[in-house]
């Protein structure tokens, strides 16, 4: 059974992926876009208001070590030291914080948290219901998140670039969104292809139907 669950979430990137390529073929076969320059990126899509989110005084983001793995070829070797959080799949994360202090430390990492990648063609991150961390006193821990990919037109998973922790989002649609998920489960694919879905759908600058949003609202 556990293999069957692993096989299933290796394969939800492709459907989502192709999913997404399949509605921008349509769009652009109705409306054709006009190309792109030579040189330069376009601009991401969705813009993120809210504030930077900072860790505790006497936590630290180890230089460097936050990095995304490509969701469609990850092995998401999950080291016995390495906890692993988060819901999601398209987009994974790696990272590791030191604790200063003489005491442990909980982190709270809030839902609409964004993970920026530096590069403007690789995807973002987004994580959709709060996760702790915890870091032993006077120790580094590692942590991998599965999270979900803010940008439909933004498929690429981003692992060849780093990412840093961004704003959480004060957008009023997508907290209320988030607030809708924070009681599902999201244990299994049609709860992850859903809710990607409908995340996608606010990140596009829309409310979600009343199909997409009576999906959410029946997922366990």
């Amino acid at each position: 059974m556990k293999k069957l669950t692993l096989l299933f979430l290796s394969i939800i990137p492709f459907i989502l992926l192709a999913t997404a390529a399949g509605k921008r073929s349509a769009r652009a076969k109705q409306h054709p876009a006009p190309q792109a320059p030579a040189t330069g990126t376009a601009p991401k899509p969705f813009h993120i208001e809210g504030e930077t989110f900072r860790l505790p005084a006497g936590i630290t983001l180890t230089a460097g070590s936050m990095k995304g793995h490509n969701a469609q070829a990850c092995s998401c070797d999950a080291a016995p030291q390495a906890q692993r959080l988060g819901d999601g799949c398209l987009v994974r994360l790696r990272f590791r914080l030191r604790n200063h202090t003489a005491a442990a430390v909980r982190v709270t990492l809030p839902a609409g948290l964004v993970f920026q990648n530096r590069y403007d063609h690789s995807n973002d991150a987004l994580l959709a219901r709060p996760v702790e961390l915890n870091i032993p006193a006077s120790a580094t821990a590692g942590f991998h998140l599965d999270l979900f990919g803010l940008y439909q037109s933004i498929p690429k998973a981003g692992p060849e670039g780093p990412y840093r922790f961004g704003p959480v989002s004060g957008n009023y649609d997508l907290q209320a969104l988030l607030m809708t998920l924070e009681g599902k489960s999201l244990a299994d694919v049609h709860s992850l292809a859903v809710a990607q879905e409908a995340i996608w759908e606010v990140t596009n600058g829309h409310i979600p139907s009343a199909g997409l949003a009576g999906k959410v609202a029946q997922l366990p």
